[in-house]
């Protein structure tokens, strides 16, 4: 077919209506009787003219359309999870619709609303939210939902992640392999995954002998600010740490930054240790050692999860995909 135009009069012809008509079902601009919009609508499935993004929703009863939330924080992370999961569904033919939410319960609630208003076909959910009305609108939501990178108690729906707790011992067990016993951790608490690394941390410390010490939990915004605003409150406070496990590697730029700044060694005084193994940790100075995620294939899979759901395809419930520890001289 060669554009539109010439779509709408072949679909005419085969249907045996007016062009005008045609355009009316298609746009939805006035009353056609449903009679004729049966036969207009059975005319497009059969010349196969999908290319209308209208015609297409009307005929497969989908808008075509993927609702994405994400957090603001630990954008580079984010970012990158999107990017791929973005590739993946605009090569089947579905546009996705990004929020980008602040960690409040009315901003998650309000972009919810906004999604299923817009009848997106599915979701991929990467912030967590324990808000119980947020948690009862996505149960009766009755769309295909993914989370991705995030686990939310008593939500059923499918996950692709990593295993938070063990990735977090692992991280620990690095640093204590190169002989730091005073490791402060920085991150988030009061949701699943920050509680969930918190509990490897502090499983890792106590196999290695070492009493755990709430002075040395420091909480963050998974921001750069916030990563050099934990160094300076360790430091004014006067709490004796040899290394730091930043939760975010946007944090733990920040982390070294300040580290730098206050006269510090990296790695000869204080050992950083980030999360997420974004791009940016390889061109920092030192560079940054991580615990890293496999942040494409997070994206990737939690999209084709997405797409076999919807159509109409079973889906297990979590995918569980492997970590590891990315060296770098900001460790030794």
């Amino acid at each position: 077919m060669h554009g539109i135009a010439m779509g709408i009069k072949e679909i005419a012809k085969e249907a045996n209506v007016s062009v005008a008509t045609v355009s009316r079902v298609l746009n939805g601009t006035k009353f056609v009787s449903e009679e004729l919009q049966r036969k207009v609508l059975e005319a497009i499935e059969r010349q196969g003219y999908v290319a209308n993004h209208v015609a297409r929703s009307m005929v497969l009863k989908k808008t075509f359309t993927v609702g994405l939330i994400m957090p603001v924080v630990s954008e580079l992370y984010h970012q990158m999870i999107f990017t791929h999961a973005e590739f993946i569904l605009e090569e089947a033919g579905y546009k996705v619709l990004v929020c980008r939410v602040k960690d409040t319960a009315q901003s998650v609630q309000s972009y919810l609303d906004l999604l299923l208003e817009n009848r997106v076909d599915g979701m991929i959910l990467m912030h967590e939210t324990s808000n119980p009305k947020v948690l009862e609108q996505l149960k009766k939501s009755q769309i295909p939902i993914v989370l991705t990178g995030i686990d939310i108690p008593g939500l059923s729906f499918p996950q692709v992640r990593i295993d938070d707790y063990q990735a977090a011992y692992d991280g620990t067990k690095y640093l204590l392999a190169h002989r730091r016993k005073r490791i402060a951790l920085i991150g988030g608490w009061g949701y699943s995954v920050g509680d969930k690394r918190l509990e490897g941390y502090k499983t890792a410390l106590a196999e290695a002998g070492i009493e755990f010490d709430s002075s040395l939990i420091i909480p963050g915004l998974y921001t750069m600010q916030s990563g050099s605003q934990a160094v300076n409150y360790l430091i004014r406070e006067r709490i004796e740490f040899d290394a730091v496990f930043a939760l975010s590697d946007e944090m733990a730029v920040g982390v070294m930054k300040e580290l730098l700044e206050q006269g510090k060694g990296i790695p000869s005084d204080v050992a950083v240790l980030g999360f997420d193994g974004i791009e940016l940790g390889r061109y920092t100075n030192p560079t940054l050692a991580t615990v890293k995620q496999p942040i494409e294939e997070i994206g990737e899979l939690a999209a084709e999860r997405l797409l076999a759901m919807l159509n109409g395809e079973e889906s297990e419930d979590s995918l569980i995909l492997p970590h590891s520890i990315s060296s770098g001289s900001s460790v030794g």
